[in-house]
């Protein structure tokens, strides 16, 4: 296991910690912003691609006849290049695409519900990351490497803004991020660390006054739910690891104890436990 990894995650609570101790409040208005020229963009059509995508059953590569139209990524049979399954910001039209234009669909989206700035902003700190990985290695990263770097850095701003719930959808990305790359055994304790902010109930404190935060907490497990769908990512992956309940107590409280210690998680890492156990374990 990393234990870099899990440093720099311990290094951050104790960052955000410090910051709500000292009274800092800091609410980043950029998660929704817009700007002048694209706030009211949804309407404006006439900046949408009405022609991006293909609707009916042909390859966007080779243009050969499909059996049917992909509902998912999917191989072509002809050229063996991966089809996408998207939605067209223009017309709302089921389309498949190249993987080339993922990231023109990414951006018609952000023109269309106003947040083009948020998506430049986005954008500009791939670039720098992927140039900072370049630097850092002497090789250029992957798309999945650079991605994760992102999630981590947008992570932490949600947290350290009080958005713990947003921070833990993020998380749940950087989960899946590092699934995608069979990395199970670090994705195994990400999604341990969903699992453990999904008991503590977490909120979202942004855009909420200094007057009125004390009737925010950061956690409400009265309200907590743990997601279904994490649940059978989660078994699926102790079943690929050969985890026992040992293993997997084990490696819970060794990922949950640290940001805990150090984070406003009301919810211990045993008594979360107690909780996930019967989640995963229960015949």
């Amino acid at each position: 296991m990393s234990s870099v990894f899990w440093i720099i995650i311990v290094v951050i609570a104790i960052y955000l910690y410090s910051k709500r101790n000292s009274g800092g409040q800091k609410h980043d208005r950029n998660y929704k912003t817009k700007t002048n020229n694209y706030s009211s963009q949804k309407d404006d059509v006439a900046l949408l691609n009405k022609t991006i995508g293909e609707t009916n059953a042909i390859c966007p590569y080779c243009e050969n006849n499909l059996n049917k139209k992909p509902s998912r990524k999917r191989k072509c049979p002809h050229c063996g290049k991966y089809i996408y399954k998207r939605t067209r910001p223009y017309d709302d039209a089921h389309i498949i695409i190249r993987e080339d234009q993922i990231e023109e669909i990414d951006e018609q989206w952000a023109i269309a519900n106003g947040e083009y700035d948020l998506y430049l902003k986005e954008k500009k700190r791939k670039e720098k990351i992927k140039d900072r990985l370049s630097n850092q290695y002497g090789v250029e990263p992957s798309e999945e490497d650079v991605e994760y770097k992102a999630l981590n850095e947008k992570a932490t701003e949600y947290e350290l803004n009080g958005d713990w719930g947003f921070g833990r959808n993020t998380r749940l990305k950087m989960a899946k991020n590092l699934e995608k790359r069979e990395s199970y055994d670090l994705a195994f304790r990400t999604y341990c660390h969903v699992c453990f902010l999904d008991i503590n109930g977490p909120n979202n404190r942004s855009g909420i006054s200094n007057k009125r935060l004390e009737n925010f907490p950061y956690f409400t497990p009265k309200s907590a739910v743990l997601a279904p769908g994490v649940l059978k990512i989660l078994k699926h992956i102790i079943e690929k690891l050969n985890y026992d309940i040992t293993d997997t107590k084990q490696e819970f409280i060794e990922v949950t104890t640290p940001l805990h210690q150090v984070s406003p998680t009301p919810i211990s890492p045993e008594k979360a436990w107690s909780i996930l156990k019967e989640e995963l374990f229960a015949t």
